[in-house]
């Protein structure tokens, strides 16, 4: 039986959610978030740009907001690498935020639930608390799922954050470099760059769809129709 505390708990964090998805779509919070706007303003902060920027991306990640243009303004303002580095630190620690909060405020919700209602996803869940590594690191890897969705998600299930946080770090270093490298060869208008950039996109984006696609194939699931 699940507790009115907990259900009190989770109520206010689904609130707390909604509240922030609509105030983006309601402010057009996102128009804002262009590579260029993003560079103008991270600049302006000259030596502090790079701390700027990572604090930018820990909200960002927090509040649901898209993390791709950050992600491309990275590689404009500070290169390929250190464009990355600085992307993998605002994201991971966003991520953690965002996975405490959901913890705390859906401690024990989600688990009882799904003792009650579905004992086979109960127990898929109580799985994940040993392999939550690998979930985790096949998610970031094949990103399937919004990666500020996941954040919250991961925090209401048995998942251990170390396993979470290693996961995450690890796991969005590919993505996140095809990102500020397009960024970076967009900056400097390096066709033989861009060439490159945008290639590495396309298999970030066709790569993981194909394996997803097999893996249902081999697990006998139905998969869409190719258009």
């Amino acid at each position: 039986m699940i507790s009115k505390k907990k259900k009190v708990k989770f109520t206010i964090l689904l609130i707390a959610i909604a509240a922030v998805l609509f105030s983006i779509y309601y402010f057009d919070v996102i128009q804002l978030l262009t590579p260029e706007m993003i560079k103008s303003n991270v600049e302006s902060f000259g030596v502090f740009a790079p701390i700027v920027f990572i604090l930018l991306y820990i909200v960002a990640t927090v509040f649901f907001l898209p993390g791709t243009p950050l992600s491309i303004a990275s590689g404009v303002l500070f290169g390929p690498i250190f464009g990355t580095i600085y992307v993998v630190v605002g994201a991971t620690v966003g991520a953690s935020i965002a996975f405490f909060v959901a913890r705390y405020f859906g401690e024990g919700f989600v688990d009882s639930f799904l003792k009650d209602k579905f004992k086979t996803l109960h127990e898929y869940d109580h799985k994940l608390e040993k392999n939550g590594f690998v979930v985790v690191l096949l998610l970031r890897f094949i990103p399937l799922f919004p990666f500020n969705g996941l954040n919250f998600a991961f925090g209401l299930t048995e998942v251990r954050f170390k396993h979470f946080f290693l996961a995450t770090l690890f796991g969005i270093i590919p993505g996140t470099f095809v990102y500020a490298y397009l960024g970076s060869s967009l900056s400097s208008f390096n066709v033989y760059n861009i060439i490159i950039a945008l290639v590495l996109l396309a298999l970030f984006i066709i790569v993981p769809h194909k394996i997803h696609k097999h893996q249902k194939k081999k697990r006998g699931l139905p998969h869409e129709k190719e258009v």
